[in-house]
């Protein structure tokens, strides 16, 4: 059963409060503002950094002061990391300091009567930070033997309600562990993140296709092709494509042809001229693209090339990772036919191995691999 998580956040006025930002309000642990904080409502904040920390998805903000409230709602930043400064933004700038955004409570909105307590400096004021609706099912995978992740995700690790050991014999249903809202799952697998066995990679797309959000321990593809319902190879990590590098014939040739999953990560503003070069070539090919919420983790949703640039678009931020489905219908290929179906088809061995190294294949395994396929056998 769900239940509501609540911060109160307790501070006090100052003489020199003014609280007429329209665009953000905060408040600061620091005992002393000037005149040019115009968005501060509170000082020498105290608050539990751990319950804020465990926030996730939409909340209620209210603020009170001298037997007076004022409320709105925001999203909670999952980029957000406890320091000196609680922000709240009207707009979906996620810096470190931002507690929420997409608010609809910012300082200039409080009462011109609040205003005139919260310049009294023995005035007390309070934030009330409360989750309005169940978050997302979370999956946290991270490495066996690894150290918990930093931040707010290893908060999260750190108090999940269920913890599973993939790989180490017989595990519970996915299905069944997020069956409640809100449920936080950390899973830990054997060996890399980037070659998982079938069985272990077989649960965890499991877990996204009942819904569940997925994040994973450090940078790379795994997490969107998991959250995709793929597993993590075989598959090709492209990196940053943009409109100048899609136009080389080697990116623009794997977009459009490659034989397993592609991952790459474009610039929003070219998400329309990068997509377009797969919609081009077929645009019913499937592209799994984020669902766009503001949440710990990454939750992908499958669409139509000719529809991706739109759904990309609409994106938060200023770039977003996609997956491209195999061409073709989808059919696994074996590592080995794979890299000789590149090479065949001119791609150059450099390249190849950058794409394949984030997967757990070395640039000594591709040479081998093509060496064996060249008609001389070297």
């Amino acid at each position: 059963m769900w239940v509501t998580r609540r911060v109160v956040v307790r501070a006090r006025g100052h003489p020199l409060i003014r609280a007429t930002h329209g665009k953000t309000l905060e408040f600061t642990r620091e005992a002393v503002v000037t005149e040019r904080a115009t968005c501060v409502v509170g000082v020498e904040a105290r608050f539990d950094p751990d319950s804020l920390g465990l926030l996730r998805g939409r909340v209620r903000l209210t603020v009170r002061a001298g037997g007076q409230e004022v409320s709105g709602e925001a999203v909670v930043n999952p980029a957000h990391r406890v320091s000196e400064r609680l922000v709240v933004r009207r707009s979906l700038f996620t810096d470190p300091d931002t507690l929420a955004v997409g608010a609809t409570l910012t300082a200039a909105e409080l009462p011109a009567e609040m205003v005139a307590v919260l310049a009294d400096a023995e005035a007390e004021v309070t934030l009330s930070v409360a989750e309005v609706e169940p978050a997302e099912p979370l999956v946290l995978v991270g490495r066996d033997g690894s150290p918990v992740p930093a931040g707010r995700v290893g908060l999260l690790w750190r108090n999940a309600d269920h913890a599973v050991r993939l790989g180490s014999g017989a595990v519970p249903d996915a299905g069944a562990l997020l069956e409640d809202d809100g449920v936080v799952v950390a899973v830990t697998v054997p060996g890399t993140l980037e070659v998982m066995p079938p069985q272990v990679a077989a649960w965890l797309t499991g877990a996204a296709a009942h819904g569940a959000r997925i994040a994973v321990a450090g940078s790379g593809p795994v997490e969107s092709l998991l959250a995709a319902g793929l597993p993590p190879a075989p598959a090709l990590w492209l990196g940053r494509v943009s409109r100048r590098s899609v136009r080389r014939s080697e990116i623009g040739g794997l977009l459009q042809a490659a034989s397993v999953p592609a991952v790459f990560t474009v610039p929003l503003e070219e998400a329309g001229a990068v997509l377009e070069t797969v919609a081009a070539a077929a645009p019913r090919r499937q592209v799994a693209v984020p669902d766009g919420r503001l949440d710990v983790g990454t939750k992908m949703t499958w669409v139509e090339a000719a529809q991706a640039a739109d759904a990309v678009g609409r994106l938060p931020g200023e770039e977003a990772t996609v997956v491209l489905a195999p061409s073709g219908g989808g059919e696994v290929v074996a590592l080995e036919g794979l890299v000789r179906a590149l090479a065949s088809a001119g791609v150059a061995p450099r390249t190849v191995s950058q794409a394949l190294r984030p997967l757990g294949v070395s640039r000594r395994r591709i040479y081998e691999i093509m060496d064996a396929g060249s008609p001389d056998g070297r």
